[in-house]
């Protein structure tokens, strides 16, 4: 895997807290398509701490991993999708920290939206394939929205590999513990919403109905990364980086 090049970001890290630094995060998800699944994030988080409680920082989501529903769907994020997610890194500043010894970490919820532009992410409607609008082909490939895999049985069996051409939006809210420089762990509340814009094959229609429903309250961990993670050694960990090694920083990281 070839690793783009990306300098760390520009920011002013004088005086700079302890809590300053990249660190790997990963969130399990448990949801319901029908039977329980798992969803997973890995999510890149530069953090520069100033004082004891502001925080300036940037949060990516770097992989997503959707669920395989047994004997249904396992559907699946091509590399073109991919590096479309990786591109909507959220930057926020505040009052983060609180509290004394072991601090709480509240951040702003973050907000990714692929495959459509909204006047107001977080609450528009998705499109839909009666009403294309607001869709964006931003995976460029030349269909609406952004395109998935998807393996389903009712296209065969075993199944090939079709697409599903889809908007989506995921947004998640963290509530954690810092019990050190080097560890985050909490609860996010993650939701989830998407809108199946076409297919590749009329097989994938019952596919286009299968709903995802987040439990809330699902927990996370954030760790610091190393040198060993900054697979190009130009000061920055970046997230094809975190995608590279994450199985090595979150031994769970494939078990779905």
């Amino acid at each position: 895997m070839s690793i783009p090049p990306e300098p760390l970001e520009n920011w002013d890290t004088s005086n700079a807290g302890p809590l300053t630094g990249i660190f790997a995060v990963e969130a399990t998800i448990t949801a319901h398509a029908g039977p329980e699944v798992k969803l997973k994030q890995l999510l890149r988080l530069r953090i520069v701490q100033q004082g004891s409680t502001f925080v300036h920082e940037k949060t990516t989501l770097c992989a997503f991993k959707l669920p395989v529903v047994p004997d249904t769907a396992t559907l699946s994020i091509p590399p073109a999708l991919q590096a479309v997610i990786q591109t909507k890194g959220a930057e926020e500043q505040g009052d983060f920290l609180s509290g004394s010894g072991t601090l709480k970490y509240t951040p702003p919820p973050f907000l990714v939206v692929v495959g459509a532009k909204l006047a107001s992410p977080a609450t528009d409607p998705l499109p839909t394939q009666m009403d294309l609008a607001s869709a964006i082909d931003e995976d460029m490939d030349g269909n609406p929205g952004v395109t998935l895999g998807a393996e389903v049985f009712t296209c065969g069996n075993p199944p090939p590999p079709e697409k599903l051409f889809v908007a989506i939006r995921t947004s998640g809210t963290l509530v954690g513990q810092v019990p050190s420089p080097d560890l985050i762990t909490g609860k996010v509340d993650v939701k989830f919403a998407d809108s199946v814009l076409g297919f590749s094959n009329e097989c994938l229609s019952a596919a286009a109905m299968l709903r995802i429903d987040v439990t809330p309250g699902s927990p996370f961990k954030a760790i610091r990364t190393s040198a060993d993670d900054d697979v190009d050694h130009n000061g920055n960990v970046s997230c094809p980086e975190l995608v590279l090694r994450a199985s090595t920083l979150f031994p769970d990281w494939d078990e779905m």
